[in-house]
């Protein structure tokens, strides 16, 4: 079966665990590095016939319009990862509904599409942003995938489903798509993207994509640009936030070209067209 394959579009400094260092008015002075890595991950999964959804910053689409357009004319999905990189949990609805609708209106500029997804920064549609659904609904989009069913200190709703479900009960049609998980020992266990995929071994995310296709369920693939730059500035951060950050990104292309040679990678909107 097809897995689904999904890149989330920001710069180096964009991440929550070092925005304390970039405060927004610093980031046009930044070294810039997206493009470069974006147009390495383009190549692989052109040589792999691998389609991925990019969930795309409207910052980084505004000031990389040829970027957004290279990216669709190859096939890939364009969806919304907002505009700003900031996490659902520290804004109010309008002004979570004022950033999403402009990375909506910029992204479907650029590419000429219409964008029917949004993945939130960090995962931060959790229980106390519940709201943010029927925001996300009401600007048009058919899907979120922004819900990690585990613990984990910045964001993650234990108790969701594991499996695409409804989470407006006035609509039957918009769909989450919550990043992909094991149960063991009666624990949720994340395997399938950022630090995740580069801490654990290869061994274990191979029997973790075919144990949920053996259930007859895709893994769900997360990845940044970020995380395959050996390059990039190392910054000042706690031993856990350093880990979590940096841990083994000098080999995530070669783990990722194993991924993506031994299983059939989509994007959601491809799902999302065959289930209806």
């Amino acid at each position: 079966m097809k897995n689904i394959l999904s890149v989330d579009v920001e710069e180096w400094f964009h991440p929550e665990a070092v925005q304390h260092l970039f405060p927004r008015e610093s980031w046009n002075d930044c070294e810039p590095r997206v493009v470069a890595n974006v147009d390495k991950l383009l190549e692989l999964f052109e040589k792999k016939s691998a389609t991925a959804t990019f969930f795309i910053l409207g910052w980084i689409a505004e000031r990389y319009p040829e970027l957004i357009q290279r990216i669709s004319d190859r096939g890939h999905e364009i969806a919304s990862h907002g505009y700003s990189h900031r996490m659902v949990t520290k804004l109010d609805r309008k002004e979570f509904g004022n950033d999403l609708n402009q990375s909506i209106e910029i992204l479907q500029d650029v590419s000429g599409k219409r964008i029917l997804g949004f993945r939130a920064p960090t995962f931060s549609v959790v229980k106390q942003t519940s709201w943010a659904w029927e925001v996300i609904r009401n600007l048009g989009l058919k899907y979120d995938s922004s819900v990690y069913p585990i613990h984990h200190d910045r964001y993650g709703i234990p108790d969701a489903p594991r499996q695409k479900y409804q989470p407006l009960d006035d609509d039957p049609d918009f769909i989450e798509y919550p990043m992909s998980t094991l149960r063991i020992l009666g624990k949720n266990i994340p395997f399938g993207g950022g630090g995740y995929l580069r801490i654990f071994p290869l061994k274990f995310t191979n029997w973790a994509i075919s144990k949920l296709n053996s259930e007859n369920i895709p893994a769900i693939i997360f990845i940044h640009p970020w995380e395959f730059d050996e390059k990039q500035p190392v910054l000042p951060l706690g031993r856990i936030s350093k880990t979590r950050h940096y841990f083994n990104i000098k080999n995530n292309l070669l783990k990722l070209d194993h991924l993506l040679t031994g299983y059939r990678w989509t994007s959601f909107e491809e799902y999302l067209g065959k289930e209806n």
